[in-house]
């Protein structure tokens, strides 16, 4: 494992830089399966700057296109957080963090005004694990990434509904660019009793089998339950209509040399552009098998990241033969 360690001051905004792109994000995501139903709270700001950007993303299966999710709201260009308290920010996107015990347990919060209203608690079956240092996709830049335990309850559009799942949170800083992306594949699963999380960096318009470059696994609690991954390859199936995964499979190795397949079916999706890339989103259903044949099932999800120009490219020929 590298040295890193998320330290209580990693819960506040850093001391900026005079790089004008030094930026501090936030994310929480959360699941309800049985409906398909996957959310993101996500808050980047830009330090040096001093400008906020982000929002809550809600998507299901009755929508892919950013403009028809039951709820979509991102904002660009708003103004700094508040520090209440030491852990404590409220974003004025409507999303807030509180750290009860720094690094493991937050109050996770999103208020729109209007529609939607979120009051969550996470608590990490994890510690945040650190990607390593000089890895894509954040090579200068400091990222954690944890799994955990949310509850709490889903305000929309007069419904309410109650959330208890195990998702995926990251905190990060550094220098963040919205030129010069390379495509990323970012996939991860959680239980109480199992997460893994995989990182590949896929080269221009191949969806061949790809090298699993980075992540972890956890198997259990307590210490030494978290490994890093020394390798293994990422198989895709993608919709030969639209483009997106339809299914994973995944080929892991540790670093004790323990070894899991992990093979996942899409759920629901959403597709968020970006200025030059795009990330398509899948909720994904899990099932893992371990080397000694034990099997467990669980949730995660895909983040599947592409220069605009590549996956131009890569669709081109399905968008000829429709024209």
């Amino acid at each position: 494992m590298e040295p890193d360690t998320f330290a209580p001051a990693d819960d506040d905004l850093h001391e900026p830089s005079d790089n004008f792109y030094e930026t501090e994000t936030y994310w929480y995501s959360f699941f309800v399966p049985e409906r398909g139903l996957g959310a993101w709270l996500y808050t980047s700001v830009k330090t040096t700057v001093g400008e906020t950007a982000g929002g809550m993303w809600i998507w299901d299966t009755t929508a892919t296109n950013p403009w028809e999710l039951p709820f979509y709201q991102y904002f660009e260009h708003l103004k700094p957080p508040r520090t209440v308290a030491p852990g404590h920010l409220e974003f004025p996107t409507g999303m807030s963090v509180r750290a009860i015990e720094p690094g493991m347990v937050y109050e996770v919060g999103y208020d729109d005004r209007k529609r939607a209203k979120v009051a969550l608690r996470f608590e990490g079956v994890e510690p945040p694990v650190p990607l390593r240092s000089g890895a894509p996709p954040y090579p200068k830049a400091s990222h954690y990434d944890q799994t955990g335990r949310v509850t709490g309850t889903l305000e929309l559009d007069g419904e309410t509904v109650e959330i208890d799942c195990v998702a995926m949170r990251d905190r990060s800083w550094g220098p963040r660019y919205e030129r010069g992306y390379t495509r990323v594949g970012y996939t991860w699963a959680g239980s109480d009793q199992l997460s893994f999380l995989t990182y590949t960096s896929p080269e221009g318009v191949s969806t061949e089998s790809e090298h699993i470059h980075s992540g972890y696994v956890r198997r259990g609690a307590g210490e030494g339950a978290v490994t890093q991954i020394e390798g293994g390859t990422r198989t895709l199936e993608r919709d030969a209509e639209h483009g997106w995964l339809t299914g994973i499979t995944a080929e892991l190795v540790d670093e004790e040399g323990r070894k899991a397949t992990a093979v996942a079916t899409a759920v629901s999706r959403m597709v968020l552009p970006a200025a030059t890339s795009i990330c398509i989103n899948t909720a994904l259903r899990w099932t893992v098998t371990d080397e000694t044949g034990d099997t467990v099932e669980l949730a995660g999800e895909d983040q599947d990241v592409w220069p605009i120009d590549d996956w131009r490219r890569f669709r081109a020929p399905r968008l000829k033969a429709q024209s």
